[in-house]
């Protein structure tokens, strides 16, 4: 590979990193809400989830729907400040320098309290624009609540354990390769690869098991 590729994306990934120190959470949120997009709109090809719309009397078969939006939104605006302030009280709680002992301490602290919550919250998320449509004709914002709630529980029950087992075993193993074989500076960019894949995997699976259910009904 020649030198001219690589001195960009290093210049692209110092500028990167620049913005994530100056803005860290706004910085955070873009590129997850983008990400998440990307993550949607792969996951709806493999499974074959495509939206027809017609563009000068032809018909034409597409990715974009609300749920492409509802999923940059969960990107930007849910699981990104829920992810940023609870790794700013880990931080808070394991202050450097640590010892070897603090390091193992800090990743299982994060591995079992922020990986169980999001992982809850973007099983909750997908079974929420997968299976909820508010009913417009008689709406009622209890039985809205109620039937949310519903679909909520029965996504956990069906996803949670599978989708928790995939993350923590994804989110150790790449700890173990960034702290081994990955440049500190390149860690953000490494881990937002790394998730993003994840996430792919993790929304494919959930939308495929779910149109599964809806088919059974």
């Amino acid at each position: 590979m020649s030198k001219a590729p690589l001195s960009t994306l290093g210049s692209l990934n110092a500028e990167y990193l620049t913005y994530l120190v100056k803005y860290p959470l706004l910085t955070k949120s873009i590129t997850s809400g983008i990400l998440s997009g990307l993550n949607e709109t792969i996951s709806s090809a493999i499974t074959n989830e495509y939206q027809e719309s017609k563009i000068l009397g032809f018909k034409v078969k597409h990715v974009f729907s609300p749920k492409l939006i509802n999923m940059i939104i969960y990107g930007a605006l849910i699981s990104t400040p829920i992810s940023h302030n609870l790794y700013a009280i880990i931080n808070k709680i394991f202050t450097p320098p640590l010892t070897s002992k603090g390091k193992i301490l800090r990743l299982l602290t994060s591995l079992f309290t922020v990986t169980p919550i999001i992982t809850g919250c973007f099983v909750s998320w997908i079974a929420i624009i997968n299976n909820y449509k508010p009913n417009l004709k008689s709406f009622n914002p209890i039985n809205e609540i109620f039937r949310i709630y519903k679909i909520i529980v029965g996504g956990l029950k069906k996803g949670y354990l599978t989708t928790l087992k995939t993350s923590l075993t994804v989110s150790f193993v790449s700890l173990i390769v960034a702290n081994n074989y990955i440049q500190p500076e390149l860690w953000v960019v490494f881990f937002n690869v790394v998730y993003f894949v994840l996430g792919t995997y993790q929304n494919t699976k959930l939308k495929r098991l779910q149109k599964q259910q809806r088919l059974s009904k």
